[in-house]
């Protein structure tokens, strides 16, 4: 078994043993070994400190791969590979893969900066280009969302961190939406005020139904225009919410008798005069 051991196996230049083999594959074993025993002690103490998902996971990301490193290091060295030789012989290498992957590090260095800094955290309804989206996980490079049709979409990290973004999760819990109609002139405006209340404050999801309002926008072309304003803790619903209470107010109009009108213009035809005789014969 040692002379089985102690053989070795030649690569060229370079030479190992069996022995060599095994000693990796021992450092391998206590690096996983290690991680689960970080990863377990972690968890305990998150569940103490109450950290939110985000930060739990980047922190265990981030020693898990710091171990993995140091292993590798430590197995390249058992094996005689002098890590100094490899580090100055790479180093313009290193340089050019350094340029051309910007926008990785950008993404890496932006995925800490989201979950340290605590802006964005996994279960966060976000606004990002307009798209409505909830966090998933948050990795070193990328983010994953959910949008409201359930796609799953991977966001580069630095897409988030580098524009603005509107979390309805963190702070005020309710959001302030709108619903917009317009009625024909000569509509009792009263009634339209009050009926428009009473559809938005009607809706079970509408909260703080004492800060719903309406407002008389202006005196457009074709309508007078009015915006309902109400608030909701459901963002993710605010489609459904909005659909359900333009429903309502369709249905009261009817029944009250306010018209919705459609865009009108009013054409006048003004008949030309007829021609000036010139005195010039007609050619036939």
């Amino acid at each position: 078994m040692k002379q089985f051991l102690n053989s070795s196996i030649d690569l060229g230049s370079f030479s190992f043993s069996f022995s060599d083999i095994l000693a990796v594959l021992l450092v391998y074993v206590v690096a996983q070994i290690f991680v689960w025993i970080v990863r377990v002690l972690l968890n305990r103490l998150f569940r103490k400190t109450s950290m939110d998902e985000g930060k739990t996971f980047m922190i265990t990301r981030l020693l898990r791969t710091i171990i993995y490193i140091a292993a590798f290091s430590v197995a390249l060295e058992t094996i005689g590979i002098d890590l100094t030789v490899i580090w100055a012989g790479s180093a313009a290498l290193l340089v050019g893969v350094g340029i051309g992957l910007q926008n990785f590090f950008n993404d890496v260095v932006s995925g800490f900066v989201l979950l340290f800094e605590g802006g964005v955290r996994v279960g966060d309804e976000l606004e990002v280009d307009g798209m409505l989206v909830r966090v998933e996980r948050i990795d070193l490079r990328s983010t994953r969302v959910i949008t409201r049709y359930g796609n799953l979409i991977v966001m580069p990290n630095g897409l988030i961190s580098g524009q603005t973004v509107r979390n309805y999760t963190q702070g005020d819990q309710a959001t302030l939406l709108r619903v917009e109609v317009g009625v024909a002139y000569g509509s009792d405006v009263e009634r339209v005020k009050d009926i428009l209340m009473e559809c938005a404050n009607n809706e079970p999801k509408v909260m703080r139904k004492e800060q719903t309002s309406v407002l008389f926008k202006n005196f457009g072309d074709s309508a007078l225009e009015f915006s309902v304003l109400f608030w909701v803790e459901e963002p993710w619903l605010r489609q459904v919410i909005s659909s359900s209470i333009r429903f309502e107010v369709d249905k009261s109009f009817r029944n009250s008798g306010i018209r919705i009108p459609f865009p009108q213009r009013d054409v006048h035809l003004i008949a030309s005069p007829p021609p000036k005789e010139s005195g010039v014969p007609e050619i036939e």
